[in-house]
Parts: C-alpha cells; structure tokens; sequence
C-alpha cells in the first residue's frame, strides 16, 4: 500500500489529504495533518472523496444513446460523431448555436474553465453558462461596479471583528470572500474567539456557525438589503464611518446617504423582524473594532435584490475604512505579478477582464440580461435553447454539471434539453442530465487527474499552493475534460489558445504543460512547477508579511457607492415593499447539508436518500402538521412533496430545503418550485431561489 499527498477538490476549502493506494485503487482518504492550511481539518465528503471513484454509478466507456438504450463507443469514434453533428450545426446556424454549460463539478478545477474557454473563443460562440451566475452572481456584479482595494481586505487572522450574512462555515468550507472565516479549517473561528475577536452572524436560522456568536441576527429572509441599509444609515447618523478613509478613496457617500436615510431603526425592525436594539449593537460593535470585514455567502444572493445587499456589504466595508493601508504587513498571493501591494483604489483600466461589467458586451437575446465574468446568464439558458431565430442554441456541451437538478424551473430546463439537436455530457456518472443527451464522454475525478488550488489565490489569506499529481490512473475511457475539448477542437480544425500560447490539439500536452500555458513566466509570482515540487503544497515564505507601499502617482480611482444601476436597485427595494405579499404562509430558504454538496456526493455511504422540509415545531403544530408527515410544498410556480421534520434553529415563519436532490439522488427537487421569471436583478437575472413564499398543507391519503 502507497500514500500519496493530495486535496480534495468537491469545494474551494481544497483540504489537504493523504489517499491511500492499494494497486489502482483509492482505499482511504486521510486529512494530512501537517497541511499548512487544512491542517488535519476535512468534511465528511473528503473523507469519503475516494467512493466517487469506486461508485457503481460511475461510467467509463464512451456511450452513444439511441433512443433509450445506451451503447459503448470507441473514443475516436464519438469524437468522430460529435465533431460532424457540431459542424453541420456549425455551417447551417454559425458557432453560436454551440453552448457549453459548467456544474460546480469542474468550475473549481484548475484547467477546465480555461480550456472551456479556449475551445469555445476558437469556435467563435460566446455562449458559455455555469452554475457561478445561478449562485453568487451578485459578488461579481458588486466587485465590479464598486471598485477594489489593490492592497486587499483586512485579514481574517487580523480582524477584531467578522460580520457573516448566511455563512455558515462549520457546515460548509465555502467562506464566501477574502477576510471570512477559513472554510479549510473552522477551527481558526474558536481560536480568534479566545484571542477576542468578535462575531455577528446575520441568518435566519441559529446555525452552527450562529451558536458561535456575540450576536445573533434572525433576520427575516429576503430583507438582507433593508438590514444593511438600516445599519449604514445608523453609522453616518453616529458619525462611525472612517471619514478620511471615505473622503480620500470614495464617491457617492452623499447619495447612498439619501437612499439609506429612510431606513431608521424602527424601520428596518418592522421590516426585518429584528429587534432595534440588536441592529443598533451590530451596527456600532461592527464600526467600533476598526479591523474586521463584513462578507456573505449563498443564501443573501439567492434571495431576492441580491445586487444591493452585495453592494451593500461592499459600501460597508468600505465604508468603515476595512482594508489595508500603508505600512501594513500583508500575504501575498502567488498567481499575481511580481508587484508589490499598493494602498490604492486598483484603476478601473486594471481591473481584470472577467470582472469588468464594462468588459462583458454580450447580451443574452431573449431579455437582454448581461455577461458576467465571460460567461453568460444560466437563469436564460433553456429560453436561448426553446426560442427560434438567429443566435438559438442547437449544440450542448454539459461539463460536470446537472441542470436538470441546479437550474430553476425544472420542467422548462429539461424541455431544452430535450429540444436540442445535439447534447453532449462529460461527466463521471450518468446523472440526470446525462440520461437526455445524446453522447456520454467518461471524466476522470480530482485524484486521477493533474489539478491545482487556483480558485483559493485570493482567499486563501497566506501565499499558498498545491498542484496535487494522479495517486490512481483513470479506468477506461475516462479523462480530462480539456482532451475531449482538443480532441473536438482538431476534428473542427481550430485552435485552443490559453494566455502563453496556443496547443497541439492534434497531439495535445500534459496537464502540466497546459497549466504552464494557462500561467506563463512572467505573469505570477511564482510558476505551477515551483508548486508542485512540494505534493503537499508551501508556504512561500518570501511572499510573507509583504509591506504595503503608499498610492503611486496617478492611482486616483475611487471606490463607488452610488455606481450605475444602484439607484434602481433601491427604487426597486421600495417599490417591492410596499407591494402585497406573494402568496404563501412561509418563506422558504436554502439549506446546506454537510454530507452533499449541491447535486454531486450522493453515493457517499452517509448521504441522505432525501431532502426533508425542515420548520419549527411551533409553526408544525399551529398547521395543524406533524413531524415526520409527508407533506405538499405549494408555490406560485409548482409544487413538491417532502417529509416534514423538525427544527427549533429556524426562525417562524421560515421553512428550509436543500436543493440538489431528485431523480437519482432521491427526494424531490427544490427547483420545481421556482422559475426563472422571478428575478429583481437586471444583470443575469438570477432567480428567486431563497426566501420563496410556500404554502405546506397535508397530504390526503387517496379513498380505498
């Protein structure tokens, strides 16, 4: 038996493991306790990483579908099939007819997406869609509208004080920004507890995370935005905002001023369910700790006016002066030129391409919803399949992703799919999605494959790496997406072009090579060889403890409080206000469970074979309802069953349900009962995913 250092890619907590190889097999997975990050920190999932290789669901030849029976082809010859079905599209419809759509399975790996995004610029098609725009878009749109702070936010390791709205880290490793709670060890949490540092957890349901706090902020879901803007006006009425720090590197405060100034403590209680003296302790315990940031994870951007409750949390920040300043000792990240950190507004000309809204040109046809980090709006990705004339999408590629279970409105995604002329997976298993494609291409797993934490460089809050080698080889056919995609791309005759240059699609290179490509000298700090000379990642302890230089001449961006579309966004808040309430005695909201992650991890021995509705047990006895009934979850747009059980965490009047599960993976899925007709965000149109009004009424057994 072989042990070999590794991490488990599932999440960007990317936790240091050591997997233990008997012949060709992973038989354990054990947290490396000397990681530099993790250290000996996992979850259940990477504990249990290795049953995704060995699972019985797991395909590994080549298959071709016809109509409902499956058969094993030769690689070349799907290849072969699939290159002369995309070029007929091709030269009937133009490249844009060809869409690729990402699932979280692959958006974190180190060269997917860049492959993704080299075979697709080479086609000519800018129709590419993942799961990031029916997730945290907002995070996205508010970098890019409020601006960034070159020299970075305070740390975790240095703040005094951390605000989290919808984080729940000891649940899920997904911190949601840099400066948050680091999901690769939670631990940290109760250490800066014992140093001091203060916690304010904003969620409505008293999480672990929550149980953790000084305070606790039940708010109602969906009121996020009015939470925030209450809090800032509180602060400018006091007189806390770090005034030279808004005078010197901000614009707009004037204005957001305005628009907060409606929101006084009574007001924002009465909306928020919160009590006034709880938002004023927030407000004035988050102001008067000088060090610390305010962060947000799934749940606030899932609910509706997403956009402003990000950009609130941003002007926040912001707005307390929470980042740091010359003479100040910060990490560096490795994978950014070799430029020291500057105290500065980073100039919008530098601001990287995929955050730039002004950047990102396209638009998507059927309702105009905008380009966000080179890819396009998911929310409208089965009206761009369903919707004919020119630009319709006839050609799928699904990367590591399962739409039938990830987008909203499960019957309009899955009449897309059916629509289609071509759908193409490449996957593992053959999920959901997978049973209404036409092709089936076999994807090697993390441990099988080259990969490297790249997504973390700036969360990770230390100048830290790892590029973990194959510890198995992959069974059959399966592989790395990217050599499907050059295979493709050869047949096609076009070329992949990453940042260092073009490759041999016809005899394609290493992953290694690849990587060396994705990150030409030059362009980081340090390469992906100097990283993987250590399988079980380093500290680069030059980059350590870097001084933060004052602002060079001409850096005189400033950071926007009142940036184009905010205005609106406001207007929008208040115009929702006053409006009746949706139909429904609860307001539904996400919920993590530790032992899946969204729609993959399902045939791990301790995951769920359901996705029970979980709500206190005042609210079950007042309807009249009884935990462990099975029970009708109504909404304005559909309707599920689901077992009902009880939670007393929840806040009244709010229910929570994991999305992610159905079909195969058992229980019934949350996206049947929402659309993507209900957005408030005119960006990418995410829809309504939390705080979704529901009714729960009881399941009449059918007369003998």
């Amino acid at each position: 038996m072989a042990t070999h250092k590794t991490f488990c890619s599932i999440c960007t907590a990317f936790c240091g493991f050591e997997a233990e190889v008997e012949g060709n097999r992973v038989i354990a997975m054990t947290p490396d306790k000397t990681h530099p990050m993790s250290q000996g920190f996992s979850c259940s999932k990477g504990r249990h990483y290795h049953h995704l290789l060995n699972a019985e669901s797991r395909v590994t030849r080549c298959q071709q579908r016809a109509g409902s029976e499956w058969h094993a082809l030769d690689r070349d010859e799907a290849l072969d099939g699939i290159a002369a079905a995309l070029r007929e599209i091709i030269e009937e419809s133009g490249p844009e007819s060809v869409a690729v759509y990402c699932g979280n399975g692959v958006t974190f790996k180190a060269l997917t997406m860049p492959s993704v995004h080299a075979f697709m610029q080479s086609l000519g098609s800018h129709q590419i869609y993942s799961s990031l725009t029916i997730d945290q878009p907002a995070k996205i749109v508010s970098t890019g509208r409020h601006g960034l702070w070159a020299a970075g936010v305070h740390s975790f390791d240095s703040s005094k004080v951390v605000m989290l709205f919808g984080n729940n880290v000891l649940v899920s490793g997904l911190q949601g920004g840099p400066g948050g709670v680091p999901g690769w060890r939670p631990g940290a949490l109760k250490e800066a507890r014992q140093r001091g540092l203060k916690l304010i957890v904003v969620d409505p349901r008293y999480t672990e995370t929550a149980q953790q706090a000084d305070l606790h902020l039940p708010v109602k879901p969906g009121t996020d935005a009015v939470l925030l803007s209450g809090m800032i006006n509180y602060l400018l009425q006091q007189g806390l905002e770090d005034k030279a720090f808004c005078e010197r590197y901000t614009e707009g405060l004037d204005e957001l001023a305005r628009e907060v100034s409606p929101y006084d403590l009574a007001t924002t209680a009465e909306i928020t369910g919160l009590d006034e003296s709880l938002i004023r302790d927030a407000a004035t315990l988050f102001a008067e700790q000088g060090r610390g940031t305010a962060s947000s994870c799934t749940g606030p951007d899932m609910a509706p006016h997403g956009n402003l409750t990000e950009h609130l949390i941003n002007s926040l920040n912001s707005l307390c002066g929470r980042y740091n300043r010359a003479g100040d000792r910060v990490n560096g990240s490795l994978l950014t030129p070799e430029f020291p950190p500057v105290a500065a507004v980073l100039p919008w000309e530098f601001v990287p391409h995929k955050l730039s809204l002004d950047a990102n040109t396209r638009r998507s046809r059927v309702r105009g919803a905008h380009q966000l980090f080179g890819e396009m709006p998911t929310a409208t990705l089965a009206e761009e399949i369903l919707t004919p004339g020119p630009g319709q999408i006839r050609a799928l590629i699904v990367v590591g992703g399962n739409p039938v279970l990830s987008v909203p409105d499960q019957e309009q995604i899955t009449q897309a799919l059916k629509h289609l002329e071509l759908c193409v997976c490449i996957d593992g298993r053959r999920s959901e999605t997978a049973e209404l494609a036409d092709y089936f291409l076999p994807a090697s797993y993390g441990l099988e494959r080259v990969d490297m934490t790249v997504f973390n460089d700036i969360f990770w809050g230390q100048p830290f790496h790892q590029v973990s080698q194959p510890v198995v080889e992959a069974p059959g056919d399966a592989s790395d997406e990217y050599l499907y995609l050059a295979g493709l791309a050869s047949r096609l005759g076009v070329e992949m072009n990453y940042s260092g240059g073009a490759i041999d699609t016809a005899s394609p290179p290493t992953a290694m090579e690849v990587l060396d490509l994705i990150f030409p000298e030059g362009s980081t700090r340090v390469s992906p060889r100097e990283i993987a000379a250590d399988p079980g990642g380093q500290i680069f302890e030059q980059y350590l403890g870097m001084e933060v230089i004052p602002a060079m001449e001409g850096m005189e961006a400033r950071l926007r409080f009142m940036p184009e579309g905010v205005a609106e966004e406001f207007a929008c808040l208040r115009e929702s206000l006053g409006a009746p309430e949706m139909n429904g005695d609860f307001l539904l909201i996400c919920r993590r469970n530790p032992h899946v992650y969204n729609s993959m991890c399902h045939e791990f021995p301790q995951a769920p074979g359901d996705n029970a509705l979980w709500a206190h047990p005042d609210d079950i006895e007042e309807a009249g309802l009884g935990s462990g009934q099975r029970i009708l979850v109504q909404s304005q747009h559909g309707e599920i069953e689901a077992i009902l059980q009880k939670d007393t965490t929840l806040r009244r009047g709010v229910v929570a349900m994991t999305h992610g599960f159905g079909g195969k993976t058992g229980g019934t899925s949350v996206s049947r009962l929402l659309t993507t007709g209900d957005s408030t965000d005119r960006y990418t149109h995410i829809p309504r995913m939390s705080a979704v009004p529901v009714n729960l009424s009881r399941i009449t057994a059918p007369p003998c």
